[in-house]
């Protein structure tokens, strides 16, 4: 049985205001929400100091607290719905007293640096090859395919730059279409990218260069919008904009109406596609220096279950629409590149920061 230790002080990381704290917990209690015994603190309601939330939190104030580094999925809500089924399911079948997960708002490289430094115990990550370099330096130590999002470009309703919405067109054709009528606009055909280092930028990214395009680089692209936000204000920033941008599933049919009514997909990533292009494969990382690494195991074997974590995926949804969808149930173990096996003593070498302390 695994169980957190009631001597640990991780409250201390929270470092929000308490009238802030009860200002949503009230805010909350108007929404006419309430999980069993749980206050659950709605993330995109709180503007921190810190991007450290307890989403999902017993009553006691004195409970511990297990710290996830995530993405939009916290957004979503999909990360309150697994952390109160993981409580809930661990607190019955055990006699593990009950205890609290705490959100640190972040992108897939951010969550990397979290597991570095040891302030996630674990972290929810979307890209393979970072995730192979993370467990060769020592930063995660296990991984476990979580669930299955997918991206999509949308763009203004009225489609300025006339991309073909068709099942048979790819992502890179799109891409190039975009940008012949890009350059032949008068600055009226825009792209927003979050230019952050997240999953989502990485692939955009990824499928720029495969038509042999950095309109990051120097000198700049006109046409290229760069907006450093999380993915709901990115999301909603190029719908006021009336901006093109690449965009994950769960972030798009999670966000309020009105954006979705000020555009349209153009191409939307499924499981079935003949290319992985536009997956968003979602893996769990257990890091080495948390302070609750046990728990961060239990709950990364948990998320795997077909009656834990993966039954919550799967029935997950937001307004009837499920976001995820589950892990493959076979799926070959995330191997280990030889030319990624490097030293983390060479600093020339490190791609994520050294534990501190």
């Amino acid at each position: 049985m695994v169980c957190f230790g009631y001597n640990l002080s991780i409250y201390k990381k929270l470092i929000a205001p308490k009238h802030r704290i009860e200002q949503v917990l009230l805010e909350y209690v108007l929404y006419g929400e309430q999980v069993h015994n749980h206050l659950v603190i709605p993330p995109t309601d709180l503007e921190l100091a810190t991007p450290q939330v307890t989403i999902s939190t017993p009553l006691s104030s004195s409970a511990p607290v297990a710290s996830l580094a995530f993405g939009g999925a916290g957004q979503s809500g999909l990360l309150k719905a697994l952390a109160d089924a993981f409580i809930d399911d661990l607190v019955s079948q055990t006699e593990c007293p009950p205890f609290a997960v705490s959100w640190i708002k972040s992108d897939t490289t951010a969550s990397f640096n979290h597991l570095a430094d040891g302030s996630a115990d674990l972290s929810i990550t979307y890209n393979s090859a970072a995730e192979q370099i993370a467990i060769a330096q020592g930063i995660a130590e296990k991984h476990v395919y979580a669930w299955r999002d997918h991206f999509m470009l949308v763009g203004p309703r009225d489609n300025p730059a006339n991309l073909t919405v068709s099942p048979n067109t790819t992502i890179e054709a799109l891409f190039s279409q975009f940008f012949i009528a890009a350059i032949a606009s008068d600055n009226n055909v825009r792209f927003l990218s979050r230019y952050d280092k997240s999953a989502t930028n990485i692939k955009e990214s990824a499928i720029w260069t495969s038509i042999g395009q950095t309109p990051w680089s120097y000198p700049f692209s006109f046409f290229y919008h760069i907006s450093p936000e999380f993915p709901y204000q990115a999301l909603a920033t190029a719908a006021k904009l009336q901006e093109y941008t690449l965009i994950d599933r769960g972030t798009w049919y999670g966000v309020e109406p009105w954006i979705r009514e000020q555009m349209i997909v153009i191409i939307e990533g499924r499981d079935d596609d003949k290319t992985e292009i536009l997956l968003n494969p979602a893996r769990a990382l257990v890091g080495a220096f948390g302070e609750n690494k046990a728990m961060a195991h239990t709950f990364a074997e948990w998320i795997a279950r077909q009656d834990g974590g993966q039954k919550v995926v799967g029935e997950f949804a937001v307004k009837g629409v499920v976001l995820y969808t589950k892990a493959p149930q076979e799926m070959p173990a995330l191997g280990i590149s030889k030319s990624l096996l490097i030293s983390s003593t060479d600093p020339s070498m490190i791609l994520y920061p050294e534990r501190k302390g």
